[in-house]
């Protein structure tokens, strides 16, 4: 596990919005340790502590190489076939679309809470289309 240091307590993160954390720099493996294993010092700091993680959209593969690559690696022994570049190009417009009617700004807002309802990382609250609707959520999982 990963040291927890001062560059992860909520104090000392650089943006906070109404004492909400956006983005913050968490333990690389932050959402990867039970909680039995956590240091107390962090449990204190991050316990109830909802905070925000801003996501732009991203591809499944960075190019249609990147998904054949993939899809032939793995991916034919699940029994997933290869689609066209056009087919894969098509997809990705698609899922990008989709991904834009619902969060029109061009980011999920992904609210988070260490808290106990799940043992081992944060716990995702909801996936929100604006930091205004994140922000109402983390500060009422917060109170």
């Amino acid at each position: 596990m990963d040291e927890y240091i001062k560059a992860n307590k909520p104090d000392n993160q650089e943006r906070v919005i109404d004492g909400i954390c956006i983005n913050p720099n968490l333990r690389n493996d932050f959402n990867n340790t039970k909680h039995s294993d956590r240091p107390d010092i962090e449990l204190a700091d991050w316990w109830n502590n909802a905070y925000i993680l801003e996501r732009d959209y991203q591809h499944s593969d960075d190019s249609y190489t990147e998904y054949v690559k993939r899809i032939t690696g793995y991916g034919s022994e699940l029994g997933y076939e290869l689609e066209s570049a056009e087919a894969w190009n098509l997809s990705q417009e698609k899922s990008k679309a989709t991904f834009l009617a619902s969060y029109p700004e061009g980011k999920a807002y992904l609210v988070r809470v260490l808290d106990s309802g799940a043992w081992d990382r944060s716990r995702l609250v909801g996936t929100y289309p604006s930091l205004d609707e994140a922000l109402v959520i983390a500060k009422q999982v917060k109170e």
